[in-house]
């Protein structure tokens, strides 16, 4: 897989791209003068608020205020990470990525097997010590405890890290281990100003995680003791990604695949405990959030996921915040809970797995749990909390892409909740926000609008991608030093640093090499904004700009002095001092007014 591509072929492959051709291959655009329309993918709507401009080749809703290039189209429609978002509109656009492909391959080949190399090392050296007599007492103590058997050990590939310091170093160096490759795996940590180097995981139960096709990627440590943290996770590697990555699938795939449902857990002793009574079709997440990576591994052998919570209040939070994926990757999901004070692998042990079974059978349809669950958020009592309530579980149902289903659950909503479904109707088509967004905003900060600085600031940066000729003016007048926005000024910056390297500048230039999502939003709404739309007067605009500066300085020296002025006069008694501030205030003042009369 590609994993860098150069900026100069990413440009290419954005110039080569009609914009307009592959939006249309997700959305319907009709023309509106030099620009294209439609209703957007991204929130319902049914007026279109979605245009596409083929000139500056970006695309920018102005209802939900998604916007960007056909790359972030892509990543957002396709749930793929930038490079391949770049690799499908390359294919799309008949642009050739071959020799890019060639070079990488060989670097990455290389290097991947040599690290899955060094991962089989590492993984054998904790099942040897798990296994010793001596060492490994205390992991083996502690499976017994968790009634963890012998079976199960083999299965998963149990091991156990040594509480010394540079176990792993030392059996590294004398099978001919490069240091490097086991820092590059993520298992030892070099010192601080040091050659030396020394292992990540001691005296821990040692859980190698591996991947679909039985490779270890990973490993995830359970101390022995009360050290901390009490789960410790490989570091992000060229292999192990936590996002991309469910413990267990390697020996559960064919379960699931012949059950075509899955039960997703949370830990690792709990699918092993799980396999272990004979239920194979369970995995975990990694203790992250289910992300889209996850869903697409799932896909593979089913379409239908039991989410197994824990019973306390915050996981339940936790869990709704980011359960809407399931709606929007139109998976089948439900969700069970066990009793309160209990986890999968005591459950099993405790009532085994009959009883551990009924509550998986039994589990909620999702949009009755969500409903159940805004209820608990909401005083239901009063309009405005059943309002709320409403608002948050409409907002996940107008998420399910498709329009049956979605229709379907607005008709459940409206049983469940006592609602006209008309009502419903009407409600989802007049709100003034979109209800993509949840609708418990409590903890949201309201948009503030932009002050007369920022507003000048958007302007001078819309200038310099409009008209790069006034670009060297604007450094050489250091206009930039005005900004008060951080963020505008650190878009500006970059601006900067394009138009110096290349003696040019374009929106997508910024866009592609900054690398913050929010930045990329912030510039996309300045490029689109409507009141710069079919300026031509840029000259005029850049010294309208820097007369605000010039005025809004005088007011803020103003400002000052007044303010030192009164501080003088209350603690100086010398009329001297006084009457010197007051002159420098007039003069000040008079300065303003001049500007103030300035065409």
């Amino acid at each position: 897989m590609v994993h860098f591509i150069p900026q100069e072929k990413i440009a290419e492959i954005q110039f080569a791209a009609d914009i307009v051709q592959i939006i249309s291959e997700y959305i319907q655009l009709k023309q509106s003068g030099k620009e294209f329309i439609g209703l957007c993918p991204f929130h319902s709507e049914k007026t279109p608020s979605f245009f596409v401009n083929p000139d500056k080749k970006l695309f920018k809703c102005f209802g939900c205020g998604e916007g960007g290039t056909v790359f972030q189209f892509v990543m957002k429609q396709e749930g793929m990470d930038f490079v391949e978002a770049v690799k499908l509109v390359a294919s799309k656009s008949r642009v050739d990525l071959a020799q890019i492909y060639a070079k990488e391959a060989s670097l990455s080949s290389s290097k991947k097997t040599h690290l899955y190399e060094t991962t089989r090392f590492a993984a054998t050296f904790y099942q040897k010590m798990l296994l010793d007599a001596m060492k490994g007492k205390k992991a083996r103590d502690y499976l017994l405890k968790r009634k963890i058997n012998d079976q199960s050990v083999k299965n998963f590939c149990l091991g156990y890290a040594p509480a010394e310091w540079d176990s792993l170093v030392k059996m590294g160096k004398g099978g001919n281990v490069s240091m490097p490759r086991l820092q590059q795996a993520g298992l030892i940590i070099q010192k601080r100003e040091s050659d030396s180097y020394y292992d990540r995981f001691r005296d821990r139960l040692i859980f190698p995680i591996l991947d679909v096709r039985k490779q270890v990627v990973g490993f995830g440590g359970r101390a022995l003791d009360d050290s901390l943290p009490k789960y410790l996770n490989s570091p992000e590697t060229v292999l192990f990604n936590k996002s991309n990555i469910l413990y267990g699938i390697d020996i559960a795939k064919s379960a699931i695949l012949k059950q075509q449902k899955v039960i997703l857990m949370e830990g690792y002793t709990d699918v092993i405990m799980a396999h272990q009574h004979g239920i194979e079709w369970a995995v975990a997440v990694l203790g992250t959030a289910v992300s889209k990576q996850h869903l697409r591994i799932l896909r593979q052998y089913c379409s239908r996921v039991i989410l197994l919570l824990d019973a306390d209040s915050a996981g339940q939070r936790s869990s709704d915040r980011n359960l809407d994926i399931f709606i929007e990757e139109e998976f089948d999901i439900k969700i069970a809970q066990l009793p309160k004070g209990y986890d999968p692998c005591d459950f099993l042990l405790a009532e085994g797995p009959e009883k551990f079974l009924s509550y998986i059978d039994s589990a909620k349809d999702f949009f009755h749990f969500k409903i159940e669950f805004a209820a608990t958020k909401w005083d239901m009592s009063t309009v405005h909390g059943k309002a709320n309530a409403l608002n948050n579980v409409l907002a996940t149902a107008m998420k399910m892409p498709d329009a049956i289903k979605r229709n379907l659950l607005i008709k459940l909503i409206s049983e469940e909740m006592s609602i006209d479904e008309a009502a419903l109707w009407s409600h989802i088509k007049n709100v003034k926000r979109p209800l993509s967004v949840p609708a418990n905003n409590n903890n949201q900060k309201t948009k503030q609008r932009l002050d007369a600085s920022s507003m000048a600031e958007r302007e001078i940066l819309y200038l310099m991608l409009s008209c790069n000729s006034l670009i060297p003016r604007i450094i050489n007048e250091k206009i930039l030093e005005e900004f008060d926005n951080k963020d505008f000024l650190e878009i500006a910056g970059r601006i900067v640093e394009i138009y110096q390297e290349n003696k040019a500048v374009r929106e997508e230039d910024v866009l592609h090499s900054v690398g913050d999502a929010r930045l990329n939003k912030l510039l996309i709404d300045i490029v689109t904004t409507r009141e710069f739309q079919g300026m031509t007067n840029y000259s005029d605009r850049l010294e309208a700009c820097i007369l605000f500066f010039k005025r809004r300085n005088r007011r803020r020296d103003i400002h000052t002095t007044k303010k030192k002025m009164l501080e003088t006069a209350r603690s100086s008694h010398k009329e001297e001092d006084i009457v010197m501030l007051l002159e420098e205030y007039h003069k000040k003042s008079r300065n303003i007014h001049a500007l103030k009369n300035k065409p």
